[in-house]
């Protein structure tokens, strides 16, 4: 059986976790392509305007893999339908949502892995009943998930460790932290535009998202509610993670961009807020439209790098 895959969103929230599971069951995996402009403005036609950035560029993935369906014999398009993860713990409606939709738009077989803790449907009750989906046993689909769950482990620490060795071997160069959505900074289209233009300026660059309090990691300061120094009621799990992030490396940055997507709702309130409340360093808000990716950023980009600079040599800007 061959799964395809989105190359976006959710996949960049677990890149490993799901292409392991299915492989653990002996099923073939194929992605999507890298996203480009050919995938936005094949989002673009299924979306209204409303629609953020991100989702656009999803449906545009989805559409790639359907197009490929009967040329390399995809069986089914895989599409995670994620809710709350605890009353306190959400995510953006357009993750929950995203089956559903496709399912509307396009001529394709879609499965889906459903994970709502409000009504009692948690992670391995997911992937389980993902499995009898499959026609696959209960033994072969729990060994399946624990596999999986490991080597998503092992992995993500292996960001996080290379990070913090990058972090303190750094010296001369600027440090720079990107608090975005992984779908955002780790996409080929949206986020390498930044972080390459950051690294030919000889600034070291830093995920918010690969963060201790996302390794599930024991710590005695309770890291995992850094991000209510900013709001207690804050309920969207994502923004909670990069908010942890941001104050676990805010002491070891010269400087912080927060990249977003238009018009993204959880993003637009959620920056907004940390804007207003954490000015210990440099930091430049950038959203991401439809006309902008691509073009129009390095004027900003460079001026930003300026006011790093300028601050590094102790000429403090206010």
């Amino acid at each position: 059986m061959k799964i395809g895959i989105p190359k976006a969103m959710m996949h960049y929230q677990n890149p490993i976790l799901y292409e392991s599971f299915f492989k653990n069951l002996g099923f073939e995996v194929v992605y999507s392509d890298e996203t480009n402009k050919e995938i936005l403005e094949e989002g673009k036609k299924y979306s209204i305007d409303e629609t953020c950035l991100s989702a656009k560029i999803y449906l545009g993935h989805v559409s790639n893999l359907v197009k490929r369906l009967k040329k390399e014999n995809i069986d089914y398009i895989f599409i995670p339908r994620i809710g709350y993860f605890s009353k306190r713990k959400t995510v953006c409606v357009k993750f929950y949502a995203m089956y559903d939709i496709c399912k509307n738009i396009f001529d394709a077989k879609f499965i889906d892995l459903n994970i709502d803790y409000s009504k009692g449907i948690t992670e391995i009750k997911g992937f389980l009943k993902l499995g009898e989906k499959l026609k696959v046993s209960y033994a072969k689909t729990i060994s399946s998930y624990i596999r999986a769950k490991n080597i998503e482990k092992l992995y993500n620490l292996s960001l996080y460790n290379k990070q913090i060795k990058l972090l303190n071997e750094s010296k001369n160069n600027m440090n720079v932290l990107i608090v975005s959505h992984p779908y955002i900074s780790h996409d080929k289209y949206l986020g390498s535009q930044i972080t390459s233009y950051l690294r030919s300026a000889n600034v070291n660059v830093y995920y918010a998202d690969i963060n201790k309090s996302s390794l599930n990691i024991n710590e005695k300061n309770n890291i995992k509610n850094s991000y209510k120094k900013i709001s207690k009621s804050l309920y969207w799990k994502y923004n909670q993670n990069l908010i942890n992030g941001l104050f676990e490396y805010i002491d070891k940055v010269d400087g912080i961009i927060y990249l977003s997507t238009f018009p993204c709702g959880p993003d637009a309130l959620v920056n907004e807020l940390v804007l207003r409340k954490v000015k210990e360093k440099p930091s430049i808000n950038i959203i991401l439209d439809e006309q902008e990716v691509g073009a129009g950023l390095y004027t900003r980009l460079e001026s930003f790098v300026d006011v790093l600079e300028q601050n590094k040599m102790g000429v403090l800007i206010k």
